[in-house]
């Protein structure tokens, strides 16, 4: 299989979708997240870069949170899996030739925990697109001009 038929166009658009409802969610998180005083959450400092109090914190419940809880749930399994193969390779787990790797692990899982995984991952928005330019769905990002 090559990788331009690893998804299906109407494949990359629901991802498209949900990696932004997981960036809309994230914006709430982060505001929520930014009065949060570090001694608050009891968590020792990195000895070494940027430190975001509340960055371990997972999504806060809300509308945004629930919509995008909604619009995952509402998916077709394989198309979760998918989802979750995307996440995953964006993160680094797996390289862009190990497609058929990332999907195989994502049928171990089960369909409540695949779920669980990708909304709970406060990162899912860039692990997903970095997803879709892993496997070739996507062109590199760049600033508008």
């Amino acid at each position: 299989m090559t990788e331009a038929c690893i998804l299906h166009e109407i494949e990359i658009l629901e991802v498209r979708r949900i990696a932004e409802l997981a960036a809309a969610a994230r914006e709430v998180r982060n505001r929520i997240l930014t009065p949060v005083a570090e001694a608050e959450l009891g968590e020792p400092q990195p000895a070494r870069g940027e430190h975001h109090p509340g960055g371990a914190l997972a999504f806060a419940e809300g509308s945004d949170y629930q919509a995008l809880r909604d619009a995952i749930a509402g998916l077709p399994d394989d198309l979760r899996r998918k989802l979750w193969a995307l996440m995953r390779t964006g993160g680094g787990d797996y390289a862009r030739g190990d497609w058929a790797t990332a999907l195989a692990a994502a049928s171990l899982p089960s369909g409540d925990s695949v779920v669980s995984d990708l909304i709970q991952e406060v990162d899912l928005h860039d692990k997903l697109m970095k997803g879709l330019y892993a496997v070739g769905a996507a062109e590199p990002w760049s600033p508008p001009a």
